[in-house]
């Protein structure tokens, strides 16, 4: 790298950090400023700009605020008040951002809840948010009738869109003056540092878990996008990840409303129009996670695939394979990595666009940022510690798992906000790293480093793995498998598929004459969200466990779904006849060349 190379990156990376933390700063000190009041904010300072464009309709800032009032002096007139918590079940469409910051507003937090799931998950994310209420898309109430024998005590249910018989309905627009701003005393004892949102997120304990996310995260955390990209009033973001995930959510939606811009929303991703909405739209923007750039190059070539105005994108999970493709065929050369977690306190971003890193942490500025990586054990899955009990850090190139540190004080920088579970947030928490009484953010994931402080993702640890852009918790699968008649046992993992992101889900299973496979994908896509249901299932006349009674799963993982490998029966999900059929030589080829698609 030459020595203009090298100052330029260095003042970009410089450049960012010091408009981020200052950002981060700002919120310590203003205890009391909200996402309600920034957004607030910015639709007095650009009234007439288009805030949403979704389907054939155009929202102004101006509107914006109006519709998310009508939430707001709804919720009042309920009763609702600030620390109350509602859930919130809605497909992506300008509804589900109106919902949110209405009742922001006043102070209350959403539990967004991913609107693929239901029964018992959606009845367990409704507990642990300890929602007094769910407003629910019309168009998801087979979700709800899936959980209704799952949840306990009483939850207000109130419908938006069409009526439903039975439900009331989710109306503001018969509140007199009901468009009004409400009166921001409503919120004056809500401090930053309280929950927005609380954002699932799936782990090793089985079930998701509620993470906390704070004004003051969202603000910083929308930063991300907004200082890397440079983004301005002009900018147009594309929008097709979903609203209840913090990329899309809160990085790409907060980033575009902080700056006065305009957000393309679509309800779900299409590689068929992908590129012609960038063109029709005029987006400049795209914020995405990997596996929508592996669908795109998987296409056929578009004639709108070059004539975009995209000037850059901000995501996660791009791999090194797709990243090449993305700039050489789609002509995009800005492209920003980061690596974060909802519910943990590690921020990494790639300003430079340093290919295949998900980040970087310049060397004078690592005790402003104390990331580290640690060595780790992965078959025991623990770190490792040396002669005196302290983590080992390790060597530049060497992977281990990345941690970082969670100060004593309130301020932001560092701040672990965990989970709604003071359980499952303890276990996130390792101690007595470096010295006594230090702690540290456990991420759960395996990373390396080079000498220049960028750092490149590795793998997951333990019983979660991703798949189709979601985290998947093995527990999770298990126990609804072991609910199907004729299991004996279960273990489920991840396995590789050739050019797929992330681990398909397999399941080995032990069963007895009561077990009628024909039925099985049925009953799955009953319980569990579609990325969760098993993509194999393996019919094994044991299980092997540990000295422990742990199911072993490195020699099933390294097996895959191999057919030469295994001499016990395979089976793969087929979507189309919705059941799962023999996996034999021909169908497992045609699933690594992508002529099957599971």
């Amino acid at each position: 790298m030459s020595i203009v190379s090298a100052v330029s990156r260095e003042f970009s990376y410089f450049k960012f950090f010091l408009k981020l933390v200052g950002r981060s700063r700002s919120f310590d000190k203003k205890k009391y400023t909200t996402v309600a009041d920034i957004m607030e904010e910015q639709v007095d300072k650009t009234p007439d700009n288009i805030a949403i464009e979704f389907e054939d309709k155009k929202y102004t800032y101006r509107e914006m605020d109006a519709e998310a009032n009508q939430i707001a002096n709804w919720a009042i007139n309920k009763g609702y008040k600030t620390g109350d918590v509602i859930s919130l079940l809605m497909e992506n469409k300008p509804e589900y951002i109106f919902t949110w910051f209405g009742l922001a507003k006043i102070g209350v937090t959403v539990a967004c809840l991913n609107n693929n799931i239901k029964s018992k998950s959606l009845a367990h994310c409704i507990k642990k948010s300890e929602s007094k209420s769910l407003i629910i898309s019309s168009d998801l109430m087979e979700n709800l009738a899936s959980a209704q024998e799952y949840i306990e005590g009483n939850l207000d249910v109130y419908v938006a869109g069409q009526d439903v018989q039975g439900y009331e309905t989710l109306d503001g627009s018969q509140i007199e003056n009901g468009k009004v701003r409400p009166e921001t005393s409503l919120r004056e004892e809500l401090s930053n540092s309280q929950s927005l949102f609380y954002i699932y997120t799936s782990g090793t304990t089985g079930m998701p878990k509620a993470a906390n996310f704070s004004h003051q995260k969202f603000l910083v955390g929308c930063g991300l996008q907004m200082f890397s990209l440079d983004m301005k009033p002009t900018d147009k973001t594309y929008m097709v990840l979903p609203l209840y995930h913090a990329t899309g959510g809160v990085v790409g939606v907060g980033s575009t409303f902080c700056t006065g811009g305009t957000l393309v929303l679509r309800k779900k991703f299409s590689a068929a129009s992908f590129w012609e909405d960038c063109v029709k739209y005029d987006v400049t923007v795209i914020t995405y996670i990997g596996e929508l750039f592996r669908y795109l190059v998987a296409t056929k070539k578009s004639e709108y695939e070059t004539k975009h105005k995209i000037r850059g994108i901000y995501g996660n999970g791009l791999r090194p394979e797709v990243w090449k493709i993305v700039q050489e065929r789609f002509g995009i050369d800005r492209i920003v990595e980061f690596y974060g977690a909802s519910e943990g306190n590690i921020s990494l971003t790639n300003v430079d666009s340093k290919f295949g890193s998900i980040g970087r942490i310049p060397p004078y500025l690592k005790s402003v940022l104390p990331t580290k990586v640690v060595k780790f054990d992965v078959e025991n899955e623990t770190v490792i510690r040396d002669e005196n009990g302290f983590c080992i850090e390790c060597e530049d190139g060497e992977a281990g798992e990345a941690i970082g540190f969670i100060p004593d004080d309130d301020k932001f920088t560092g701040k672990f906000e965990g989970y709604t579970d003071k359980e499952a947030t303890k276990k996130k928490i390792l101690e007595n790293v470096f010295e006594k009484g230090d702690r540290w953010f456990s991420s759960g994931d395996l990373l390396k480093k080079d000498k220049q402080g960028y750092y490149y993702f590795v793998d997951r640890i333990g019983d979660t793995f991703r798949w189709k852009s979601e985290n998947v918790s093995t527990n999770e699968v298990s126990e609804a498998i072991s609910s199907f008649k004729g299991i004996d046992e279960v273990n489920v993992y991840g396995v590789e598929v050739p050019n797929q992101d992330g681990r398909a889900g397999m399941a080995s299973l032990v069963v007895n004459d009561e077990f009628k496979l024909e039925q099985l994908y049925e009953y799955l896509s009953e319980q569990l969200p579609a990325y969760s249901v098993p993509v194999f299932i393996r019919i094994s006349p044991e299980i092997e466990k540990t000295g422990t009674f742990k199911y072993k799963k490195t020699d099933l993982v390294k097996d895959g779904f191999d057919p030469t490998k295994i001499q016990d029966p395979i089976y793969f999900a087929s979507g189309d006849e919705k059941k799962y059929l023999n996996l034999d030589q021909e169908s497992f080829n045609k699933i690594n060349s992508r002529e099957i698609r599971v």
